[in-house]
C-alpha cells in the first residue's frame, strides 16, 4: 500500500485486521447450526469494547440483531457510532485514557484476555506477526499520523513516536495492540474517514459478503519479532519477600547512618511493593518508602 491522503487507521479498519486474526473458528457444519464456537464478529467486538468499558453489557436477546448490523457497518466504517458503540462518549475517552496512562496494568490485563479469547497467536502460521505487520503498515502509510505522534505501545505502557516505530523489531503484541487502540479511542473519532481503505482492503463483491484481499504487511521487510507477556500481573510472594526484605534493609541502612538517633515517629518508612506483573521472564516490581522508590 502507497502512501497517499486516502490511507486511514480507524476502528473499523483496526477491527478488521484483528479479524485476519482471528482463531480458526467452528467447521460449516457447526456455522450452519448458529454455533460460533464465541468467535462471531458481534462477540469479538463486545470483548474489543470491553477493553474499553470493563463493565460494558452485553447486547440482550432483543438487541443482538441490532448490534449484529452495528458491528457489520462499524467494520465497513459505514457508522462512527450507536446507542452500543458509544466511541462518542467523552467520558468513555476520558476514563479509558487515564486507565493506559494511569492504571496501565489493568488495562494491560484487559487486552491480554481479549487476546488470549480471540487471536492466534504463537503458532507457526504466524497470525501475530502479520496482525503487527500490518498494523505498523497502514500507521506508517496513514499521512493524516504525524511522524511526532505518540503510541503508548511500549511494554510497559511508555509512548513512542510514529517516527521510531519505523527503527523497531521487537515488540509485545499485548501492549502493541493496546497502544494502537488506545491511540484510535484518544484521537479517531470518524470511523467513517476509514471507509476507502475498507473498499481498498475488502472491494465489493455485488451484494455478496466482503472478503479481505489486502496485502498490508507486505512492505514491512525487515524482521519483526512478536512477543506476549506471560503471566500479566502475577508475581510470585518469594520475589516479593525478597524485594521487600531489601527495600527494609536499605531503609534500616539509611537509618545507621544517620549520628544522631531520631525518634521513632520522626522519619516513618512506608514501605508499598507494587506487582508490575512479568514482561517477557522480566519481574518488575516498584517498592514504595516514604524517601523515595527503590525499583527491582
Amino acid at each position: 500500500m502507497t502512501k497517499n491522503e486516502n490511507q486511514r487507521l480507524c476502528g473499523g479498519i483496526f477491527f478488521t485486521l484483528l479479524l485476519q486474526a482471528r482463531k480458526p473458528r467452528k467447521g460449516v457444519r457447526e456455522h450452519y447450526r448458529g454455533d460460533s464456537g464465541g468467535l462471531s464478529d458481534p462477540e469479538m467486538l463486545v470483548a474489543l469494547l470491553k477493553v474499553v468499558i470493563p463493565d460494558y453489557k452485553e447486547p440482550t436477546v432483543t438487541t443482538k440483531a441490532t448490534f449484529k448490523g452495528n458491528t457489520s457497518d462499524y467494520k465497513s466504517c459505514k457508522i462512527s457510532k450507536s446507542v452500543y458503540l458509544p466511541f462518542d462518549d467523552s467520558a468513555v475517552v476520558s476514563a479509558f485514557d487515564s486507565r493506559v496512562k494511569t492504571e496501565y496494568r489493568s488495562a494491560l490485563a484487559a487486552m491480554s484476555d481479549f487476546i488470549a479469547g480471540f487471536i492466534d497467536s504463537g503458532t507457526s502460521v504466524k497470525k501475530d506477526e502479520r496482525l503487527v505487520k500490518a498494523l505498523l503498515e497502514i500507521i506508517d502509510v496513514d499521512l493524516s499520523i504525524n511522524d511526532t505522534q505518540v503510541f503508548y505501545i511500549g511494554e510497559s505502557g511508555q509512548g513512542i513516536v510514529k517516527a521510531n516505530l519505523r527503527k523497531m523489531n521487537d515488540f509485545c503484541l499485548q501492549s502493541f495492540l493496546l497502544g494502537v487502540w488506545h491511540f484510535i479511542i484518544a484521537n479517531r473519532n470518524d470511523n467513517k474517514a476509514g471507509k476507502a481503505t475498507f473498499d481498498l482492503l475488502c472491494p465489493p463483491r455485488d451484494g455478496a459478503e466482503r472478503k479481505y484481499e489486502g496485502k498490508l504487511g507486505d512492505a514491512i521487510t525487515r524482521a519483526i519479532n512478536v512477543t506476549q507477556i506471560a503471566d500479566a500481573g502475577d508475581i510470585d510472594r518469594e520475589t516479593v519477600e525478597t524485594a521487600a526484605g531489601e527495600a527494609a534493609s536499605k531503609v534500616s541502612s539509611e537509618d545507621s547512618e544517620t549520628s544522631d538517633p531520631q525518634p521513632i515517629d520522626a522519619d516513618p518508612k512506608r514501605i508499598t511493593v507494587n506487582n508490575y506483573g512479568t514482561v517477557q521472564n522480566q519481574k518488575f516490581i516498584s517498592i514504595e518508602t516514604m524517601n523515595g522508590d527503590i525499583n527491582l
